[in-house]
């Protein structure tokens, strides 16, 4: 029987393996980046720190191992509304299939309307069109895969942009794991966007890592992530916490370092949400400052059956 020591080095090991096969493109390079726009009020509301916390639907985006404790079907919906005419939307539906593991779906999507386009350097616009881009995630995870206590999962995906007559596809991979180091305290590593080009552009690959821990009977989760952007060649990091006053009420609060929102002055950087349970039924709402930018903010509601 193989020790803790054995085991944690292990799924180190399977890490650092994941992380290889990873290439830089440039700084600056990527195409889809709609990819980056994070889902869930949830996890949102907790400055994206959500590699190990996420538990519905929503783990298809951030992390495919965390649909492996799913015993309930699990559907989310995640809308906003953000800058110059921009919706960026997630749909995801998470179903155990038994002891072979759990299956899941989601479609995640950004939408650009009203953008004029002109023939040639004139003040007449010829027509009005869209930018749309979106993902479609097939996903599979499975628990207690080699141990109890570790848990893998993957997603295959279809991304797809269009811009006027303009149309690119790429195909993407992302891998990811969960490892219960005590009963309150969780580990996660997932490697998103391993795949083609977008016409001539990288994907936004990342690797992010992080564990939560759970205080007070649950009622307190304090939470990290670590990220690694592939082509971008940045390095940022998320800090959230949930705190649930009642059965029924959640409070949250993070902060995104260095991704962005927090350079923009003002209080960008900083999250903040409520969650609302009614079961089956979930509400949450985010909260995300962006300084000159203006604000953001996003709803969601998850149901579980």
């Amino acid at each position: 029987m193989k020790t803790n020591i054995q085991k944690n080095a292990a799924v180190l090991a399977a890490a650092l393996l994941g992380i290889l096969p990873l290439h830089a493109g440039g700084v600056g390079t990527t195409g889809a980046n709609f990819l980056k726009v994070g889902v869930g009020a949830r996890s949102l509301g907790m400055g994206s720190a959500a590699v190990s916390t996420v538990d519905d639907a929503n783990a298809i985006y951030w992390n495919p191992a965390r649909l492996a404790p799913l015993s309930q079907t699990s559907l989310t919906a995640t809308y906003a509304s953000l800058f110059e005419d921009q919706s960026q939307g997630f749909l995801g539906a998470a179903l155990p299939v038994g002891k072979a593991g759990v299956m899941g779906v989601g479609i995640n999507y950004l939408t650009v309307g009203d953008i004029e386009k002109r023939a040639g350097d004139t003040e007449t616009v010829d027509s009005m069109i869209k930018d749309q881009e979106y993902s479609v995630a097939f996903s599979f995870a499975r628990k207690g895969v080699l141990w109890d206590s570790l848990d893998l999962g993957a997603n295959a995906k279809l991304i797809h942009q269009s811009l006027d007559t303009y149309t690119e596809n790429a195909y993407a991979l992302d891998l990811g794991s969960a490892y219960r180091l005590t009963e309150k305290i969780t580990a996660a590593l997932s490697v998103q966007n391993l795949g083609t080009k977008l016409g001539e552009d990288s994907l936004p690959s990342l690797v992010k890592a992080g564990a939560d821990g759970r205080l007070f009977k649950d009622k307190l989760t304090l939470a990290m992530d670590g990220n690694a952007w592939i082509a971008d060649k940045r390095y940022t990091g998320n800090a959230g916490t949930e705190f649930w006053i009642a059965q029924p009420l959640a409070l949250r609060a993070g902060y995104q370092f260095g991704q962005g929102p927090d350079q923009l002055g003002g209080a960008s950087g900083l999250t903040a949400g409520v969650g609302f349970r009614l079961s089956p039924i979930n509400f949450d709402y985010a909260f995300l400052p962006a300084g000159d930018l203006g604000d953001t903010h996003r709803l969601s509601f998850t149901a579980r059956f």
